[in-house]
């Protein structure tokens, strides 16, 4: 059995461990509640552009989008870097090799993911680390923009789809979504400007700098969801280690009372085993 002294020991070792999974689940749960309203804010302002764009191309058949069922597809997954956030990443992987083929090019955002889908066997093109916060999207998003563009500008590749996972309704869902071409018709068809647009430059210069718009505010979006999906994962087991830290300390405070019971008793034992109660 173990002493009260050793019983102390792993006592302080699992406060410590506690005051960490503290820590990591206020951190978690601030990333949340800082992308809680800007994730709204990016849909809907993805979903403006969408709009927009089906606007100018219904209004001058002239702009024309590439085939959206030719040509190759370059596939990019957000996973995360750091660890400690359940089954984030081995979901995404099992999706990724559900849906990408072999003509498809995939670019993997993520060490964690990377190596999920090492383990798979699934091949990639290209990797680049997740981001930590808020904070980190911007300088990242200008790499992975950079490194696609160079892939799309290739003239087999016509479609780039997206792959993160998102919050719904307090439930983890990941969304499978092509970018580019972006599908306008499924959006512009609900709310469809009848008066053409007046514009002061072409229509086709217009076009082509909201695309550019809607390919980086996608990417955006991407990344924004998948910090905020992987910290909602995070949040889930700290809270699940919290719990169980708080019954292993429960029982190690009845166990350390229970020893300390049994020296004391034994302690007393000797004290009278010693003879010294005992009067000449």
């Amino acid at each position: 059995m173990l002493s009260s002294i050793d019983i102390e020991k792993k006592r302080r070792a699992l406060y410590t461990i506690e005051d960490i999974v503290s820590a990591m689940k206020a951190y978690a749960g601030v990333t949340i509640r800082r992308t809680d309203e800007l994730v709204q804010n990016v849909r809907v302002y993805e979903n403006n552009l969408i709009l927009a764009m089906y606007d100018l191309t219904t209004h001058y058949p002239g702009i024309s989008l590439r085939g959206q069922n030719k040509g190759k597809r370059i596939l990019v997954a957000f996973g995360s870097s750091q660890g400690l956030c359940g089954p984030f990443n081995e979901k995404i992987a099992d999706t990724v090799s559900r849906v990408a083929t072999s003509n498809d090019i995939l670019f993997v955002i993520g060490k964690r993911l990377k190596l999920s889908l090492e383990l798979k066997q699934t091949k990639y093109e290209d990797y680049c680390d997740s981001v930590a916060s808020i904070n980190g999207i911007q300088s990242a998003l200008k790499d992975t923009v950079l490194k696609i563009m160079n892939i799309y500008r290739k003239e087999e590749y016509y479609n780039l789809t997206l792959i993160f996972t998102y919050i719904f309704e307090k439930k983890a869902e990941i969304s499978v979504k092509q970018t580019l071409p972006p599908d306008m018709h499924k959006e512009g068809a609900l709310s469809q400007t009848r008066v053409p647009p007046y514009t002061y430059l072409e229509p086709k210069k217009i076009f082509e700098k909201i695309l550019e718009e809607f390919l980086f505010i996608s990417l955006y979006r991407g990344y924004v969801e998948s910090l905020r999906s992987e910290n909602w994962y995070r949040m889930r087991s700290m809270e699940g280690a919290s719990e169980t830290l708080k019954r292993q300390l429960s029982d190690l405070n009845a166990m350390q009372m229970y020893t300390r019971q049994e020296e004391i008793t034994e302690e007393m034992l000797e004290i009278l085993g010693s003879g010294m109660f005992f009067k000449k």
